[in-house]
């Protein structure tokens, strides 16, 4: 889509908080320090900010989806307070391996790209403008498959998933903090 708005697709885990393996309560959420103000830059750019999220723990039975909307809540709140709101959270809720009816092959599960198609159809995403910043291989994977242009952080498993990456992605820069990766993306605009 083109003459949309210029977007930036994150993941949650190991981007904008440290990664808890199946985060259950909100006390476990902890901001990496310098995502408020970069969010907050991107945002007075005229990025939208948007949330793209695997939550295969609510498959599994680990937490539900009212969960993961309160940890969204939860952490919008708190970016609030920082002039570093999300405009919107997308999550896929399903894994083969988990419980029915959430044990199912979706197209919303990353790298699959239904959470990408949504936010473009609902927010008039122009993919040529947008980015996603993630730290896990099926995040790059899935800005690859959307179009859009991917920033692989070291944060993480940024630093696990590097070598996967750059073999099949290696025009896709590796960035060592968020901050980093938000000075990449108002460099390029």
């Amino acid at each position: 889509m083109t003459n949309g708005s210029k977007t930036v697709f994150l993941d949650r885990d190991g981007v904008l908080i440290h990664d808890v393996h199946y985060l259950s309560d909100l006390k476990q959420i902890e901001f990496f320090s310098d995502v408020p103000d970069g969010l907050r830059k991107l945002k007075n750019k005229g990025y939208q900010l948007i949330m793209i999220t695997n939550q295969s723990g609510v498959a599994r039975g680990y937490f539900d989806e009212s969960f993961v909307l309160e940890s969204f809540q939860y952490i919008n709140r708190i970016l609030k307070q920082a002039d570093a709101e999300l405009d919107m959270m997308y999550f896929c809720p399903h894994h083969p391996d988990g419980y029915p009816p959430l044990n199912i092959v979706c197209d919303c599960r990353k790298p699959a790209t239904g959470m990408i198609r949504k936010a473009t159809k609902e927010f008039k995403v122009d993919n040529e403008k947008s980015y996603m910043i993630g730290d896990k291989y099926c995040d790059i994977e899935l800005a690859a498959n959307a179009h859009i242009k991917g920033i692989h952080l070291a944060t993480g498993y940024g630093k696990e998933h590097s070598k996967k990456v750059m073999e099949k992605f290696p025009k896709t820069p590796y960035l060592n903090t968020f901050s980093e990766a938000v000075e990449y993306i108002l460099l390029s605009d």
